[in-house]
């Protein structure tokens, strides 16, 4: 069972006055520069423009977002901000948690955040929680697009383009500076936009993955902007990635939709969904499940599918503590359990 914790700005602040266990230090973490640094910091001059304004507000609260996982999780086990190349060799921002027991190896678990222009936030403090409890290592990267960084990094977003690949590259963080990463046993897992970018990471690089987890993710990107609003859709028709909107540029958007790429499927693959998602709406995963059924991924033992019936929550229903977000949970614990054998942490 999880709890899950939300703290706001101030209990942020008055928890970080609280003695905190420091953690055992990571020999094989390389540390990011901390995102405090003078060079961060705003300027009288750039803060007269709004859009500045914006980004500096997002930055200021990624570093209470990163002090809320170290008060919370710092006390228990490694918590690192570290940084690695992503695709472009673009600098890509990251979350690392592990286990305090450095001595042996632990299969790991790239953690991808969800929402367009979103980032990790302690809303998944349980969930890490419990991963690194049952032992696995834990890369969250703030790919292309997050917020919390800056514009440049804001503006890169690349929607089902390069922000794939830098998930991905969190592989070779671990391959490079995590010695006792045994990445023979990788997992992705990902929520909404987060499962999205899941999908297409094990469509593109199987080999690399051992399982995948996908909850209320995004399947079916034409389907979705005709189901979105026209705000929504000039979200994607703005990045060069598209260059146009789904009329202009159909092919792109197709491309860039998972369920055009089910046949790739060699990872297995559990998916778990809402019938009340206001989000990501049904008919998105009703439409990845019958490519998968079609492309007879599930007697290959592949593709796992599971839909509640308006659960508490709706699209966020996997991340809240009720009896449906337990099961589902749950189940995706078990499913990671099966296929990457974890051994709990001491």
């Amino acid at each position: 069972m999880f709890r899950l914790v939300r703290f706001s700005a101030a209990a942020m602040i008055l928890a970080s006055c609280a003695p905190v266990q420091k953690p055992a230090p990571a020999t094989p973490v390389r540390v990011a520069a901390p995102a405090t640094s003078a060079a961060t910091l705003p300027s009288a001059s750039t803060q007269a423009s709004p859009a500045l304004d914006r980004f500096t507000q997002q930055q200021l609260f990624k570093r209470l977002t990163d002090l809320s996982f170290m008060t919370q999780l710092g006390h228990e086990m490694i918590v690192r901000k570290v940084e690695y190349s992503g695709a472009d060799n673009m600098t890509i921002p990251a979350y690392f948690f592990a286990p305090r027991d450095t001595s042996r190896k632990y299969p790991a678990v790239i953690f991808v955040h969800g929402g367009v222009h979103g980032d990790l936030s302690d809303l998944y403090v349980p969930h890490v929680r419990s991963l690194v409890n049952e032992g696995y290592i834990v890369v969250a990267p703030e790919y292309r697009g997050s917020t919390g960084y800056g514009r440049a990094h804001y503006d890169a977003i690349d929607y089902g383009g390069k922000e794939v690949e830098d998930a991905i590259a969190a592989r070779q963080y671990m391959a490079d500076l995590v010695p006792n990463a045994d990445l023979t046993r990788l997992a992705m897992i990902g929520w909404s936009h987060g499962g999205f970018i899941t999908l297409h990471s094990i469509f593109r690089r199987p080999e690399l993955f051992k399982v995948a987890v996908a909850h209320v993710p995004v399947a079916d990107l034409p389907t979705r902007i005709r189901t979105h609003s026209a705000a929504y859709h000039k979200i994607f028709a703005d990045q060069p990635g598209f260059g146009g909107t789904l009329e202009q540029k159909t092919q792109v958007y197709v491309d860039r939709s998972p369920i055009a790429h089910v046949r790739k499927l060699k990872t297995p693959l559990l998916v778990h969904a809402a019938s009340n998602d206001d989000d990501v709406f049904i008919v998105e995963n009703h439409n990845l499940r019958d490519s998968m059924v079609v492309a007879g991924k599930d007697k290959e033992g592949l593709y796992t599918y599971r839909e509640w019936k308006d659960p508490p929550g709706g699209h966020a229903f996997s991340r809240v503590d009720t009896k449906e977000g337990r099961e589902s949970w749950n189940e995706s614990l078990a499913f990671l359990r099966k296929h990457l054998k974890p051994v709990r942490a001491r």
